[in-house]
């Protein structure tokens, strides 16, 4: 029986199906500091853990090589589903809260990960243990440190056990072709952390390592506080940013962090200004959210310029939309009533990808066959080549459709211009005067 982290063909020819899929389910990708990931020793991926199942497969499409993953131990209870995710090189792990008992017997997967490390394939764990759509972090579980610990302990002498931070920003958690940007921190090397602190005891060290860890996360981030003012915080430093461009995804994330800095520090200088700036935030948000207007629409300089030139780009794009729309209904259809069917907004997009990866391309071999059956080649080879990006282009339209209509909306509702605009120079005037 084969090991997790060895060769499978039929892995791999999955493996390059999936990361073709992965990358159109995004307008824009982009992966930063791939020269931090060390090219010899033990290495541990630890990603921030924000987007469902699409967060694997951001780190899984980073490079060439096969990773072996973990995942809550509860969702191998069901055999087949068992037999699925290790063929996935995905292994069980128990958490805290599925009890102490599970908990001591986690034990042996430990040393299952120790042994991947072993036999020098990356090994991924989301130390958050489970995800949440913020821009924040949670705290970290042991099993990273736990993993991290023992191998150091019993790797290979010569080999080093890294820690590689990275931080995963997605333009939308919640829709298809949005954005993604993934950035390495530098590793951390956990051998030579642990030799630095010759005097700590094992749960000393197991928390070191998580410290140093979340650390540098927050860093590979647009971090905010996970407390009662992360909402207004969030809805200010998007206004402050502006409209950077979606194809400038680190100048994105730079003037991000940037404003959320700056709120910080008012916060922490002037609590009663900021008080009162994060109420009116507050209320800007709720008036947003109920005039159904985005926050691409609120960035416009010029709203009656950037509605009229949508528009003539959707109209040109009718025929298109409406024929990959038409084209590629089966899938649509498969991938909206699964996600109406789920409580967990940020999951949809996994059962939407999956739905693609899975069905779509069982109706494209299905297609192939019909048409290379019945017409010219070259006239099934071009309707194959169309077909192909159907559904993903469909999401596409219909997001550019739903920013047509919100740009709109904003144009018509002069009281939330307003509203925006006095928000700003209110914010503006206390960020000079701090």
């Amino acid at each position: 029986m084969k090991k997790i982290y060895e060769n499978d063909s039929c892995y791999f020819l999955l493996r390059y199906l999936t990361d073709r899929w992965f990358r159109g389910c995004f307008k824009r990708m982009k992966y930063v500091g791939l020269d931090n990931v060390p090219k010899e020793g033990a290495v541990i991926l630890a990603p921030n853990h924000c987007n469902a199942l699409m967060d694997a497969f951001a780190v899984l499409d980073m490079d060439h090589r096969h990773k072996v993953f973990v995942a809550r131990a509860d969702i191998f209870q069901n055999p087949v589903i068992r037999k699925i995710l290790t063929f996935l090189k995905i292994m069980p792990i128990n958490r805290l809260r599925d009890g102490f008992r599970s908990v001591l017997s986690s034990d042996d997967t430990v040393e299952k990960c120790i042994e991947v490390l072993n036999n020098r394939v990356p090994f991924c764990i989301l130390p958050e243990g489970t995800h949440r759509s913020m821009h924040s972090l949670l705290p970290l579980g042991k099993g990273l440190s736990r993993i991290a610990c023992g191998a150091v302990r019993t790797i290979e002498e010569g080999r080093h056990v890294y820690i590689v931070p990275i931080g995963l920003e997605y333009g939308d958690y919640y829709r298809l072709r949005s954005t993604l940007l993934v950035s390495f921190g530098q590793a951390i090397d956990v051998t030579e952390l642990l030799a630095a602190h010759p005097e700590m005891n094992e749960p000393q060290q197991l928390s070191l390592i998580r410290d140093v860890t979340a650390a540098h996360l927050r860093e590979q981030i647009v971090y905010i506080p996970d407390d009662d003012d992360y909402e207004a915080t969030w809805e200010l430093a998007k206004l402050m940013s502006g409209p950077v461009p979606e194809c400038r995804l680190e100048a994105r994330k730079a003037a991000n962090k940037a404003a959320v800095a700056e709120l910080q520090q008012l916060r922490r200088q002037q609590p009663e200004k900021a008080r009162q700036l994060f109420d009116k935030a507050l209320a800007w948000k709720q008036a947003r959210q109920k005039a159904r207007v985005s926050i691409h629409a609120a960035h416009a300089r010029n709203p009656l310029a950037k509605a009229l030139w949508r528009m003539l780009l959707m109209l040109l794009a009718l025929p298109f939309g409406l024929a990959f729309t038409l084209g590629s209904c089966p899938a649509l259809g498969a991938c909206e009533w699964l996600a109406s069917r789920t409580d967990d907004a940020s999951f949809r997009n996994s059962l939407r990808f999956g739905v693609i990866v899975v069905l779509w391309t069982f109706l494209l071999l299905v297609a192939a066959i019909v048409l290379f059956c019945t017409v010219k080649w070259y006239w099934a080879l071009a309707a194959l080549v169309l077909a192909v990006p159907a559904p993903l282009l469909a999401y596409e339209w219909f997001e550019q459709l739903r920013r047509l209509a919100s740009s709109w909306r904003y144009l018509f509702n002069s009281r939330l211009r307003r509203q925006k605009q006095q928000l700003l120079d209110e914010l503006n005037e206390e960020l000079k005067q701090k």
